[in-house]
């Protein structure tokens, strides 16, 4: 038998989870009227979804089906409610048959709020994915399909009808998702930006795109039937809004959009709307007035040319009626009684705008740290590098081994010659052999009395005397490491603290306010309609921008015509945008992207004498945006050389990750180099190639030339400097350069050639068509060196190709 207590237990468990779902849902349903009511831009939103529900259910497609107000309310991901009472109107209002498919999307509806409410735990309905939607819009499909049958009967024209509907539907939701589901393209709320789509990606852009346009036929066709005193619906909404598109985002879009809006209703004046809209879109950059009046004068003279008179009053009227409603969205009108130029009459920002750029600009400085945040972590493994290449024993010169020597031995005879112990005064064997002694110890030898003593020669006090040297050398030994020691770390945190201070200076550029740039930017946003807005440009190499403004609707600060502007402006290209809101102000915050990208290859070869290869070459992305390469070559030959070049680019890879100073970088490479175990020096070629700017640098120290070759023209950059290593002061040169999308770029270990006067075949190869394969481009300069060259050194080309990003 059950135990009640378990029952009661489930029973109540199973009325609070109903308890909480109809919480979540009456919570949800308050919040979404309050909204309404406080908020005049939602407000406006729901009426104008509200209308979208109305049209789209009176709307026939096939065998008399109406699947496009079941599809809008199983899609919308909000306003839900508005669009349901829109659709429940446009069904009872359009007979029998509309009541029925006003009660199928009733049931839509709520079945899409009962599953959002139990799928999700916050307080949001209608969050559900896209495949529970489709599920659901087969479902309210059917509903009216099996009702059709049952009033009709089972007959050809029924069986249409329902496949209609029950395919047709979830075709559609699918379609539209494309607009209206975030899940899709992530395209948020500004759902006036069809073309302005470069934040999402690949496929995702496209889908957009596609149901963006989609929607606009079926309202225009929607709206075919629909007119007051002589005035086309359909006409009128093509037309404003292709005026709408063509103010905010140019003349292609607004030619697609102008289009797409009547080719429900006549492809004549379809192609009448989007060559209008073409004109439009292009004269407006001289006026909003001056692109209005050019897209109705197209319009007129097409429309003629195609259908006379009779196309003309089938669109002018309503082209003219949407110019007067879509002035007070668009741009507006310039004042030309305005005596003053519009360059010299400029608003002052307003209050909110200063303040809420200020805010952004404040908490973006404050956050920003990121070299000071890797430096540690970069003098870390740098101090490990050089823990671990540094360490050996401190040996003293034979000279002063010897007088250790000399200085024990004068003692011990001494102490001999005072007491009356020792005979042969005049012998003292360890003197005699002190040089002998010496070498021993620089050799690393402990002294034992068998090396003082010989086999006619011999001291009594062989065996104390052997301590005593032993000791005073351990003694000289110590004191000499603990001097080297504290001197070598004295130059180390000299040049750590440059390192450190140069972070600090770089990160100090990139929060301070870019004035030049922020001026240019200004006037920009200006002629883009905010009059008293704020924008300001931080940033030396990786530049961000903040800009806030006046923008109710939030159509102009998200326009495809203010993103180009800036990134005119700035020569930059813009990465994906945050927008803020507060009250009727907007704000956009966002970085740029990068406008390069590169693809590498490297071939090496070792030298003819058979040893392993002193080059080393990496190719590596130092953070975001700087794209280094490097290849170093160990001078001398063997484990050492290569041992040598490995710490090298393993040193300078760890210390790119910051934008300290490269000579403060470059000199404690330097100086570990130097007290190091073996004494040995390599050569640097450095490239640092900043992807979003172009600019780049060529950092060289006793390295090759390099080349960069651009269409039929080759560019050599050569140094004579010194390789690191060798002097205390480190002898380097920094080269700069800049590339663009298409070219090589060439860098070699002088095992290839030390200058271009000694090998001419390098500018001739370089000169032909370039391979496609980078590999097999470096590769087969390799295989010309070697065919050409009479050096045995090893052999190192890495090839770099630039394209746009």
């Amino acid at each position: 038998m059950d135990n009640p207590r378990k029952i009661d237990s489930y029973k109540t468990k199973k009325k609070s989870g109903a308890f909480e779902k109809f919480s979540r849902f009456k919570s949800s349903t308050l919040s979404y009227i309050e909204e309404i009511r406080t908020n005049r831009s939602a407000f406006l939103f729901e009426i104008g979804v509200f209308a979208l529900g109305f049209i789209l259910s009176r709307c026939s497609l096939f065998f008399g089906a109406k699947p496009l107000g079941l599809s809008l309310i199983a899609v919308l991901p909000r306003s839900v409610w508005a669009a349901l009472i829109g659709a429940i109107l446009g069904g009872i209002t359009d007979g029998f048959n509309g009541l029925i498919l006003a009660v199928a999307t009733l049931i839509t509806a709520l079945l899409r709020a009962a599953v959002s409410v139990s799928a999700s735990k916050d307080k949001q309905i209608f969050g559900e994915n896209l495949l529970l939607k489709v599920s659901i819009s087969i479902l309210g499909g059917f509903v009216v399909a099996v009702y059709e049958a049952l009033m009709r009967g089972l007959n050809e024209t029924t069986l249409l009808f329902g496949i209609v509907m029950i395919l047709l539907t979830p075709i559609l939701t699918v379609i539209l998702s494309g607009f209206f589901a975030d899940e899709i393209c992530g395209a948020g709320q500004d759902k006036f930006r069809f073309f302005d789509t470069e934040e999402i990606d690949g496929n995702k852009a496209v889908f957009f795109k596609f149901s963006a346009l989609a929607l606009i036929f079926f309202v225009g066709l929607s709206l075919k039937n629909v007119g007051f005193f002589g005035i086309s619906f359909s006409y009128l909404f093509g037309a404003l809004i292709t005026l709408i598109c063509a103010g905010k985002m140019g003349g292609i879009s607004a030619m697609a959009v102008g289009f797409f809006s009547l080719l429900g209703i006549s492809t004549t004046n379809a192609i009448s709307y989007a060559i209008s809209g073409l004109a439009a879109g292009v004269i407006m950059s001289f006026g909003t007035g001056y692109g209005i009046i050019a897209g109705g004068v197209v319009l007129c003279l097409w429309s003629v040319y195609s259908s006379g008179l009779e196309g003309l009053l089938s669109t002018l009227p309503e082209y003219l009626v949407a110019a007067a409603l879509s002035l007070p969205t668009v741009k507006e009108v310039e004042n030309d009684d305005v005596e003053e130029s519009p360059a010299t009459v400029v608003s002052a920002p307003s209050e909110s705008a200063e303040e809420m750029v200020g805010t952004m600009a404040l908490a973006y400085q404050n956050k920003f740290s990121g070299n000071l945040d890797s430096l540690e972590e970069t003098l870390s493994d740098i101090a490990e590098i050089i823990r671990t290449y540094t360490e050996k024993p401190i040996r003293l010169t034979t000279e002063e081994y010897r007088e250790i020597v000399i200085s024990a031995a004068e003692k011990r005879c001494r102490e001999c010659s005072e007491k009356g112990l020792c005979a042969t005064e005049d012998i003292r064997p360890s003197i005699k052999r002190a040089d002998k002694i010496a070498e021993l110890l620089h050799q690393g030898r402990k002294i034992t009395p068998p090396d003082i003593n010989t086999g006619t020669e011999f001291c009594m006090m062989a065996e104390l005397l052997a301590e005593d040297i032993n000791c005073e050398v351990g003694r000289r030994e110590k004191e000499s490491y603990i001097l080297s020691d504290f001197s070598r770390n004295a130059e180390e945190y000299e040049l750590i603290s440059a390192l450190i201070k140069s972070a600090r200076t770089a990160d100090e550029r990139e929060k301070a306010v870019d004035h030049r740039m922020t001026d240019a930017l200004t006037q920009a946003f200006r002629e883009c309609g905010f009059k008293s807005g704020i924008i300001r440009a931080f940033g030396e190499k990786k530049h961000h921008f903040i800009l806030a403004g006046e923008d109710e609707s939030g159509i102009k600060i998200s326009s495809f015509e203010l993103r180009k502007s800036i990134e005119k402006a700035a020569n930059v290209k813009l990465g994906a945008p945050e927008y803020f809101r507060r009250g009727k102000m907007v704000l956009m915050e966002c970085d740029v992207r990068p406008k390069l990208k590169v693809s590498f290859a490297t071939a090496t070869l070792n030298g003819s004498d058979g040893e392993v290869s002193g080059d080393t070459s990496v190719c590596f992305e130092a953070k975001e945006g700087l794209f280094c390469s490097l290849i170093s070559d160990g001078m001398g030959s063997g484990e050492v050389a290569k041992k040598t070049s490995e710490f090298v680019s393993e040193f300078i890879k760890k210390g790119m990750k910051t934008d300290s100073a490269k000579e403060a970088l470059m000199h404690i490479l330097n100086h570990s180099i130097r007290t190091g175990r073996e004494e040995c020096s390599a050569t640097v070629d450095l490239l640092e190639l900043d992807l979003f700017s172009g600019g780049g640098s060529f950092l060289k120290s006793g390295a090759a030339p390099s080349y960069v070759k651009r269409e039929s023209s080759i560019f050599r950059i050569r140094s004579q400097t010194a390789p690191i290593g060798l002097m205390r002061n480190i002898d380097s040169e920094r080269i700069n350069v800049e590339v663009r999308a298409g070219d090589y770029i060439f860098m070699m270990s002088d095992g290839i050639c030390e200058i271009a006067e000694d090998a001419p075949w390098l500018l001739l190869l370089l000169g032909e068509s370039p391979c496609e394969d980078l590999k097999e481009y470096a590769e087969r300069i390799i295989k010309e060196a070697r065919k050409n060259s009479t050096s045995k050194d090893d052999m190192t080309v890495t090839v770099i190709y630039v394209e746009e990003a």
